[in-house]
């Protein structure tokens, strides 16, 4: 009887399945299926060979509504972008030699399979996070990374106290032994290092690397050796704790992740309407790449983020967000970020439908300016020219658009334009190049009084429409370049200035 039961319990669960794979056109259901992309020619294969179909072809051969259609769709392209982040507390660090120019990286005779394992130690949390550039960029919540770079930053400033008092009493003896020869001199210092270095426990000019490490993979199997999970370090780059995010960067070479590195593309979270549907995609409970659907339940909500203060204009969402779903991405029906998840409201822990996103606006200007700033300083550490720096800042987003509709308006009533282009110029800092311009004047708001400054119209004689177009234009310029710039004031009148663009502060 008991055997009946489960022959019934299983021809139950199956049939429905069997059922489905009936009615797709497949004549050899045993041969592997490959979901190939939508504008992809299905190619002829023999009996047992592989199977290659069109993506849009299965979906249609299930019978899916075009709302299921899409979110199917959103999941097939941007799943694979969701990453798990998880930080271990290390209970034996490899050993890296260290020079007092600074921390070179850790030497591991570890093989490539070993390397891909997660360390031995204390789980310090875990959470979820998305690729955001084809580097290694990764951005999370803060929250998912704040005790691992919290113990970091400890061991840091602990030796750089050491470091700094090691350098200014050598500078004091110096200057008390100008007089002395220089092999005394040289001996002093000799002792005072190997003093500081058997301190900090670094003799030999050898120490520990950071305690804490922080890891990703790629899904539950990602890229493995057929058996293995990987799992890559990564570096903490920046972080901005009064948005709840943090920056990471995959330390290994991007040539070798080309197939997994899949940046996500940005939508615009002010833009958002209650009622709105949404999708999020993250790790809840350690459960990889598990999508939820909603809508937006509310805008401009503040909630108290985990420095304290309050973020502004959260999005509220009734999407499943789960622990695990932390620094997961909140996506619109375009499959774009609008959000990151971070925070619910719940008695018990798990979700009661009110999940708060930080919006995505705030998110990308933040993220992009640490990891350009990362990237500058690789590039410097590379001896290589970066970026140009002109040290001007442009409005953007509902800034520009209200600071264009004012000045249309005026010259209109003025009959001298019908359109407005270029970038709205709000600040410019005090090592611009553009300081030894006379004359050029900044957008100010000054108690609800706005007062119209100058465009940039043009740079290199290339056309600026927006502030958009001027951002991508200067991230083609490299330091040192003489660039001319075509300034128009608030009456239409134009002038060009030259300009040799500087080195980007860090």
């Amino acid at each position: 009887m008991m055997d009946l039961s489960r022959s019934l319990l299983s021809f139950v669960c199956i049939a429905p399945v069997a059922f489905a794979f009936n009615n797709i056109p497949f004549r050899n259901l045993h041969r592997k299926v490959h979901l190939a992309p939508s504008n992809a020619v299905v190619g002829n294969t023999l009996d047992g060979a592989d199977v290659t179909v069109k993506a849009t072809e299965l979906d249609d051969s299930l019978g899916l509504s075009p709302e299921e259609k899409t979110v199917v769709n959103i999941h097939r392209v941007c799943s694979p972008s969701v990453v798990y982040v998880t930080s271990v507390l290390s209970s034996s660090s490899p050993v890296s030699t260290r020079t007092r120019r600074g921390r070179k990286k850790a030497e591991s005779n570890n093989s490539q399979k070993q390397k891909n394992k997660l360390p031995n130690g204390m789980s310090l949390g875990s959470g979820s996070g998305f690729v955001i550039d084809s580097e290694g960029y990764i951005v999370t919540n803060y929250h998912v990374v704040q005790r691992a770079y919290e113990s970091n930053q400890a061991v840091l400033q602990y030796e750089k106290f050491w470091d700094d008092l090691a350098k200014n009493t050598t500078k004091n003896i110096k200057d008390r032994l100008s007089f002395s020869s220089s092999n005394v001199v040289d001996n002093v210092e000799g002792v005072l290092n190997r003093t500081v270095n058997a301190i900090t426990g670094r003799e030999n000019n050898e120490t520990e690397v950071l305690p804490a490490g922080v890891f990703v993979r790629f899904g539950e199997n990602g890229e493995t050796d057929g058996s293995v999970t990987s799992y890559y370090s990564c570096e903490i780059v920046d972080v901005k704790k009064e948005l709840d995010i943090a920056v990471l960067k995959i330390m290994e070479s991007s040539d070798k992740m080309n197939n997994l590195l899949r940046p996500m593309e940005y939508g615009s979270s002010s833009n958002l309407v209650v009622g709105q549907s949404l999708l999020a995609i993250g790790n809840p409970f350690g459960l990889d790449r598990t999508i939820t659907s909603g809508l937006v339940s509310a805008t401009g909500r503040s909630v108290t983020g985990v420095a304290g203060n309050q973020i502004k204009n959260c999005i509220q969402t009734d999407c499943a967000i789960n622990p695990g779903n932390s620094g997961g991405p909140l996506l619109n029906l375009k499959g774009e970020v609008v959000g990151v998840n971070t925070m619910i409201i719940s008695a018990s822990g798990s979700s009661s439908g009110i999940g708060f996103a930080v919006p995505g606006d705030s998110v990308k200007e933040s993220a992009d300016k640490i990891i350009e700033l990362d990237k500058q300083r690789r590039l410097r550490n590379a001896k290589r020219k970066g970026r140009g720096w002109l040290g001007a800042a442009v409005a953007t987003s509902s800034l520009e658009e209200s600071l264009r509709k004012r000045l249309l308006s005026s010259l209109k009533q003025n009959k001298n334009s019908d359109e407005v282009v270029g970038a709205f110029i709000t600040s410019i800092d005090t090592k611009s190049p553009l300081m030894s311009q006379e004359g050029v004047s900044t957008t100010s708001i000054t108690n609800g009084n706005v007062q119209i400054g100058d465009r940039i119209v043009s740079v290199g004689g290339n056309a600026i429409e927006n502030a958009e177009a001027f951002v991508t234009e200067m991230k083609g310029r490299v330091e040192g370049e003489n660039l001319s710039l075509t300034i128009e004031n608030v009456s239409g009148e134009r002038r060009v200035v030259y300009v040799t663009l500087g080195q980007i502060p860090l």
